[in-house]
């Protein structure tokens, strides 16, 4: 059985599974310091994609936090 969080890959792309990153704030930062953070992640698994980018700001008084979850693939070589 093959679970897939995407309808259809580019031919020769492989999906690598679902990265999450959180980063504690919700302010003008959080958003670009947490793609740094998913971005980083994507490159250790060896992505060179992240589609289906989902963003999560909670603003509760004890948990501030901004998420990002996203589908990595890698691509075919050109």
């Amino acid at each position: 059985m093959r679970i897939s969080s995407l309808n259809a890959l580019p031919v020769g792309a492989a999906e690598l599974g679902v990265l999450y990153a959180s980063v504690e704030g919700v302010n003008e930062n959080s958003f670009q310091e947490c793609l740094e953070e998913l971005t980083h992640k994507a490159h250790a698994a060896g992505a060179t994609a992240l589609i289906g980018l989902q963003l999560v700001q909670s603003q509760f008084q004890w948990n501030q936090r901004t998420s990002l979850l996203a589908t990595a693939i890698k691509e075919a070589a050109k």
